[in-house]
């Protein structure tokens, strides 16, 4: 596992080293972006938030398909991929908010505010509370319940996503039987493992955020490694699906 989880890192770390221009001009874009998610009260500023977003989601797409050509660097941005951008984003956005209503099922059947996986690990003092606040059973239903629906989700949105780069097929992106076969061949166990050393390191790497010091800079930082990390198992579920 351990090395599953460095491999995601080190790709992370060369493509962050492979172009160091580039790196410098995607963390100077990734705090313009903070700054503009911050101005809340500004009109309009959640429509740049959403074409940004767009952009990101976007490039992400473009990043996994490079590190599939064995290229580990943050390409120069292609207007190209836009469209494949925003068909992964259709894709998040609709498991996504399936995720999002089974988990608000969960919270009223058991009484508990709104869940988020990486909360549970990042703000235990948070999640501390709430265990006393409530009776044994309801909280571990409750939090067992919430993190299996997290992960089963982002189980089926990484190889849908992984399917999306390799044809770009919006509809096939929902074939949960042709999702299986994919599975089938990479093998159930081996899946898991890599899935779950993503989710580690992707915890990981949002801990930074909570560094005391120059906290927008370590947050800016953390950002970029997510990014890096979560497209890059697109690329590592891509190959072994097609092998």
């Amino acid at each position: 596992m351990i090395g599953r989880i460095w491999y995601f890192f080190k790709t992370s770390f060369n493509s962050c080293l492979a172009s160091k221009k580039r790196t410098a001009i995607f963390l100077a874009l990734i705090l313009l972006f903070a700054i503009i998610i911050g101005l809340v009260n500004v009109p309009y500023s959640w429509g740049i938030a959403v074409i940004c977003y767009v952009f990101y989601v976007s490039y992400g797409m473009q990043f996994a398909g490079e590190l599939i050509g064995g290229r580990e660097f943050l390409p120069k941005f292609n207007f190209k991929a836009i469209p494949i951008g925003i068909k992964a984003l259709i894709v998040l956005w609709i498991y996504g908010t399936l995720q999002a209503l089974i988990l608000l099922g969960i919270s009223t059947l058991f009484n508990f505010p709104s869940f988020e996986f990486e909360k549970f690990f990042l703000e235990f003092s948070e999640t501390f509370h709430l265990i006393f606040t409530h009776s044994p059973v309801n909280t571990v239903l409750f939090f067992a319940l919430s993190i299996v629906i997290t992960y089963i989700f982002g189980f089926f949105i990484e190889i849908a996503l992984a399917h999306l780069v390799d044809n770009g097929s919006f509809a096939d992106a929902f074939n949960f039987k042709l999702l299986k076969h994919y599975i089938d061949n990479i093998g159930w166990v081996e899946y898991v493992k890599d899935y779950t050393a993503v989710v580690l390191a992707l915890l990981i790497c949002s801990s930074l955020e909570f560094i005391p010091v120059f906290e927008f800079l370590t947050s800016s930082i953390s950002f970029l490694l997510i990014f890096m990390v979560e497209f890059c198992a697109i690329n590592v579920i891509y190959r072994k699906m097609k092998n």
